[in-house]
């Protein structure tokens, strides 16, 4: 099946490239953006945050709760800030990618389509 419109052909394989890819580099854009939380709530309740995947916050985990325990919460804040920029990151490089492969091919197949019309002229 081709999708045609003004001579400009994707096919599903392409088209699937391009979606996956899309889902991919949004999915991975969305982590980094989203805070990171740890499963321990601080004096106040509150649950101790880490920051996001573009910049760490360690402040509350710092003064979680004025024990010796402070350390273990940076160390674990830091260890979740690894973990979540290790799939997210490589996610939207990967869906990066595959945009612009889609969009790659989807150049090539218009200039070979346009090379077969009559009157084409490069």
């Amino acid at each position: 099946m081709h999708i045609a419109r003004h001579g400009e052909a994707v096919n599903r394989r392409q088209m699937f490239i391009g979606i996956t890819g899309l889902l991919l580099a949004v999915i991975g854009l969305m982590a980094l953006w989203f805070p990171v939380y740890l499963d321990q709530y601080d004096a106040y309740g509150i649950k101790v945050t880490c920051g996001s995947g573009w910049r760490s916050n360690l402040t509350q985990a710092l003064y979680a709760d004025g024990n010796d325990n402070t350390q273990a919460l940076v160390t674990r804040c830091d260890t979740a800030l690894l973990v979540r920029r290790a799939w997210a990151i490589p996610s939207v490089a990967l869906g990066w990618l595959l945009v612009t492969g889609f969009l790659v091919m989807w150049v090539h197949n218009d200039q070979h389509q346009g090379q077969s019309y009559p009157g084409y002229r490069a």
